[in-house]
């Protein structure tokens, strides 16, 4: 027998063949092994078999296409070097835990407050600026503050305006709920507003010199944010909760372009086989 197509689910092939009446061993390679008595009949008989067996593993959908994934077999080759290297690189348990504890708050906050279409472009579009306000922080910190500011304003107006309310929800996660988050944006808007309110003149001068200064406050802003939240999930919880908090936090931009990016989703969809395709579709 030769698999002429590249596919995860080749393995699957012995159950339909079982489901044909043909048994193969089920240890080591999967040898096909005959008795002595086999007659041309006998194997006349288990051709059909094969083939019955193999023409109903394609039309379910379990080898894909080349013409229609012509990036089919370089994602499964991915997929296997990242599967191999874990399976080599042990991970301690605790980490993994940790690892398995931060995915799941992210998962829960994704159902919780993203279904709407347009909420998870503008997610997609904001973590684009964040990840860029990370690589220029250091450099130049005014305009990765006002460059994640902006797209803090576009993440939270798909939360406040486009999602339904979801303060049910909201209220078992670690995070901060639509109302909150609409405070802390209030506050980075009262920032500047008071250092208009107490400029002495409007001159030219002093509008450039005022970016500078209020973008060191609304560092300082988002760090009595953050630090204050995980102050109180630690006096709330414990120090793990906490962290688990803030690691998903830091880390939600990088995420948030894998889960609503669509050349993921179309990826994610070549490795299912046609039957679960159409129910993710649904």
């Amino acid at each position: 027998m030769l698999f002429k197509e590249p596919s995860r689910y080749n393995w699957l092939l012995q159950y339909y063949l079982r489901a044909e009446g043909v048994t193969l061993s089920w240890v080591g390679t999967g040898r096909c092994l005959s008795s002595m008595d086999f007659t041309a009949e006998s194997y006349q008989a288990l051709q059909v078999k094969l083939l019955n067996a193999a023409q109903k593993m394609q039309s379910d959908g379990w080898w894909l296409n080349a013409e229609e994934y012509p990036e089919r077999e370089k994602r499964m080759r991915v997929r296997l070097v990242r599967e191999m290297v874990g399976s080599l690189v042990q991970v301690p348990k605790p980490l993994k835990n940790f690892y398995a504890e931060v995915m799941r708050r992210k998962k829960d906050d994704h159902h919780a407050s993203h279904s709407h279409v347009v909420n998870r472009l503008l997610h997609l579009i904001s973590s684009s600026v964040f990840l860029y306000c990370y690589a220029v922080a250091f450099a130049d910190l005014t305009k990765a503050m006002c460059f994640g500011l902006a797209a803090l304003f576009v993440r939270q107006f798909g939360h406040a305006v486009l999602e339904p309310p979801c303060h049910d929800k909201e209220a078992v996660l670690l995070g901060f709920n639509t109302r909150n988050k609409t405070l802390v944006v209030i506050g980075y808007l009262l920032i500047p507003v008071l250092h208009v309110a107490q400029a002495s003149a409007f001159t030219a001068e002093v509008l450039t010199s005022m970016p500078a200064v209020v973008a060191q406050q609304w560092f300082l802003w988002t760090l009595a944010v953050i630090g204050g939240r995980v102050a109180y999930l630690v006096w709330k919880h414990n120090v793990r909760i906490s962290m688990v908090w803030f690691v998903k936090l830091v880390t939600d931009p990088m995420t948030d372009l894998v889960a609503y990016s669509p050349s993921y989703l179309s990826a994610y969809k070549v490795f299912l086989p046609s039957q679960a395709r159409k129910s993710v579709t649904k």
